[in-house]
């Protein structure tokens, strides 16, 4: 036996991988750095008096004042020729963070979700997939902010926390997460999503749900109302603390834009506005009804809170808008294609194909 084949068995071969999976977050994050145009006015954003709504996420301001203060990261990635200048060190750091914060927390929610996790190998490529169409290939409104990939790793692990019904943690990551964006509210919804789901059970005479509901598995008697309000306060509390905080900063672009998303809805700009987790998004939404298990592709119905509150507030040529969703995307494709997989491997009469008399496992693609 070779060299080359003792480095790709037992435990060498994940490893291997985990380091050129690191390798393509790295590089992703060296192009978000380089190539998206940093919006902020950085001094006035780490002196407290940017613009808002975008001085109320200030989670990163504590963190990059403290990268900036550390003579060591700072000595270090300055002598990185290419990489970064030194104005926007931090604002490197803190996306490389956020970008391998999330590719672990999604590798961790997909094994949690998946009941084959046959294809753990494809999510982080997906994710990158999604990751890099959201925040980088732009031709209109090509911004980045130093918190947009913290906040995809605050609701990944919210996502996680949620579907783990590990509340504690979930509550921390509520608190931390809105000091970082207060795209948090929208794990309150998934939660009471999540508190309403169940098994589907069949012949239910359904009175109070509609048989759409029934059929989702979703029950409003399951939901858990004093959790979710717990949560609902933390959130507001923070929002309403930062808020007042900042409230004689400059609002002139915190203003409601519905009249102004409603003028971009324009032929030439349709690639744009479809382009919602590197259009993937838009292909779940077409398979979703086969997503299983059911109480996970119902996480994708807080979009009925989310269009509206981002027409309300957002930009929509920024698809980064719907970059928490980046996780859940990546995650929900991968399922599908793992049920067309294992799909396929049955024959026609329901049976499992077998070999050679060998008892039939669930298709491998790697």
């Amino acid at each position: 036996m070779n060299l080359a084949e003792k480095l790709c068995r037992g435990r060498v071969r994940p490893v291997l991988i985990c380091l050129l999976y690191g390798c393509a977050c790295l590089q992703f994050v060296r192009f978000y750095v380089r190539s998206a145009v940093f919006y902020l006015d950085l001094p006035s954003y780490l002196a407290g008096s940017e613009r808002l709504p975008f001085q109320e996420r200030i989670l990163p301001v504590f963190l990059m004042r403290q990268i900036f203060h550390s003579a060591t990261i700072m000595r270090l990635l300055a002598h990185q020729q290419g990489v970064v200048d030194r104005e926007h060190i931090p604002f490197y750091v803190l996306s490389l963070a956020g970008a391998f914060a999330t590719a672990i927390l999604t590798q961790m929610l997909y094994a949690s979700v998946s009941p084959r996790r046959t294809l753990s190998l494809l999510v982080f490529p997906i994710l990158l997939f999604c990751m890099l169409w959201t925040y980088v290939l732009h031709v209109e409104a090509n911004f980045s902010y130093p918190y947009d990939l913290l906040s995809l790793a605050f609701f990944t692990a919210g996502l996680y926390c949620i579907h783990r019904k590990l509340y504690l943690p979930l509550l921390f990551v509520m608190l931390a997460g809105t000091l970082n964006r207060e795209t948090t509210l929208f794990l309150v919804g998934i939660y009471l999503i999540d508190s309403a789901s169940g098994e589907v059970e069949p012949g239910r005479d359904s009175r109070e749900e509609t048989r759409w509901l029934a059929g989702r598995g979703l029950s409003l008697r399951r939901i858990e109302w004093v959790r979710a309000g717990v949560l609902f306060a933390v959130w507001l509390a923070v929002k309403a603390t930062v808020a007042y905080h900042f409230r004689h900063n400059d609002n002139s672009e915190n203003f409601v834009r519905f009249l102004y998303n409603a003028d971009r809805f324009k032929v030439r700009l349709l690639p744009a506005l479809l382009n919602i987790c590197g259009y993937l998004l838009p292909v779940v939404l077409l398979y979703w009804s086969r997503i299983r298990p059911l109480r996970f592709g119902n996480y994708i119905l807080i979009l009925a809170m989310w269009v509206p509150i981002m027409l309300y507030t957002g930009v929509l040529l920024e698809t980064r808008i719907y970059g928490e969703l980046c996780s859940w995307t990546a995650i929900a494709l991968t399922l599908l294609v793992e049920e067309k997989v294992a799909g396929s491997s049955m024959l026609p009469e329901g049976r499992p194909e077998t070999t050679h008399n060998l008892p039939y496992q669930p298709a491998q693609i790697f």
